[in-house]
């Protein structure tokens, strides 16, 4: 029994000395983050595909190539809509980011 509770107590205790590791971490990503990987597909506003990601950055944002270049959607604009990762944002609004 004295095994038992002296490895329920190491246990414990780090756990407890985890704790303020696993919020900062949780704090670094947004709470609104969509769950986005490499490779999945894009769609705009109106459900129209855009592009493959071809990097997630840490803050969320994603970056694709359309048209040619590499812009940035921003992790605010993105949302899972019936399995399809979409961006508020239209053809033209992704146009004109730089």
């Amino acid at each position: 029994m004295t095994k038992f509770f002296s490895i329920v107590i190491a246990t414990l205790a780090l756990s407890i000395a985890s704790t303020p590791v696993l919020a900062e971490k949780a704090a670094a990503i947004p709470a609104s983050a969509v769950e986005v990987e490499r490779k999945d597909r894009l769609f705009d506003a109106t459900g129209a595909s855009v592009a493959k990601v071809s990097r997630v950055e840490r803050d969320g944002d994603i970056l694709v190539i359309y048209k040619g270049k590499v812009r940035r959607i921003q992790a605010d604009t993105l949302s899972m809509n019936e399995g399809k990762l979409m961006t508020s944002l239209t053809r033209t609004e992704i146009r004109k980011i730089r």
